[in-house]
């Protein structure tokens, strides 16, 4: 779960998530209850708030253009502007220190969201500007190796783009049969393709976090392009939704692979 604190306004924050639709949703409600339009922002209509996002690296033209020059123009229609960037680990060096000068000394007007699977990957300097967010329901990864299907698990996610059909419904259909936690398994793969993703932007085993399947995220990093890593983190926010409502969750991860 995440909580912005409305008690007090900070001017930069930083949300470390996999659950982007959730930090959208209450980066949504902070706002109105600042007193932005609610039906401007619900439909993302409104003009003093920007979302940057992007599953490629963020170049520094990118942040100059749309936030550094951005930011110093007073709000339209609000009393504040907002600025959203997903995912915040595809932030180059040289664009963090950009968006670093900005953070510093802000227009009493701003307000940045920096949402991230990965705070680690944003430099200190920065963390040390915002206020920052966890996800409280984040598991720790450790309790999840010892799942019984984890083997299964990871073959699935190694293999997705050539497993069949059946293979899909036959992995969904065990995984349900035995009455497995969803959740369980959602918190598995956020981690599984985090490290996967770090792995295929920086090439550094220093920086996987679970090393007990280091062998098992490497190859699903080569394996796989950055677009369809991202696309299956993306595909996440669905298998949440379906353990948290009434959807089929059998259906929901068999379709969870398609990518």
């Amino acid at each position: 779960m995440i909580s912005i604190p409305k008690n007090k306004i900070y001017n930069s924050y930083i949300i470390e998530t996999y659950n982007y639709n959730e930090a959208k949703n209450q980066i949504k409600e902070f706002a109105i209850s600042l007193g932005f339009e609610k039906a401007y922002v619900d439909t993302d209509n409104h003009p003093d708030i920007y979302y940057l996002e992007s599953d490629t690296s963020i170049k520094i033209d990118t942040v100059r253009r749309d936030i550094v020059e951005s930011s110093i123009y007073a709000p339209k229609i609000a009393n504040y502007k907002i600025y959203v960037i997903y995912d915040a680990i595809y932030l180059e060096v040289r664009s963090q220190d950009t968006l670093l000068k900005t953070l510093e000394e802000p227009p009493e007007y701003d307000i940045f969201f920096i949402v991230t699977s990965n705070a680690s990957k944003l430099l200190e300097t920065i963390h040390s500007r915002c206020f920052i967010i966890k996800d409280s329901e984040e598991n720790d990864y450790k309790k999840l190796l010892s799942l019984p299907y984890i083997s299964d698990a990871t073959n699935m996610l190694a293999n997705f783009k050539s497993d069949t059909m059946y293979e899909r419904m036959k992995f969904s259909e065990i995984f349900m049969k035995k009455e497995n936690n969803l959740k369980d398994l959602i918190s598995l793969y956020r981690y599984i393709l985090r490290d996967a993703m770090v792995y295929k932007i920086t090439y550094s085993k220093k920086l996987i976090n679970i090393k007990e399947l280091e062998e098992e995220i490497t190859s699903i990093a080569l394996t796989h392009s950055l677009e369809e890593l991202g696309k299956l983190v993306d595909n996440l926010n669905k298998l949440i939704e379906a353990n948290n409502n009434y959807i089929n969750k059998k259906i929901a991860v068999f379709n969870f692979f398609e990518v």
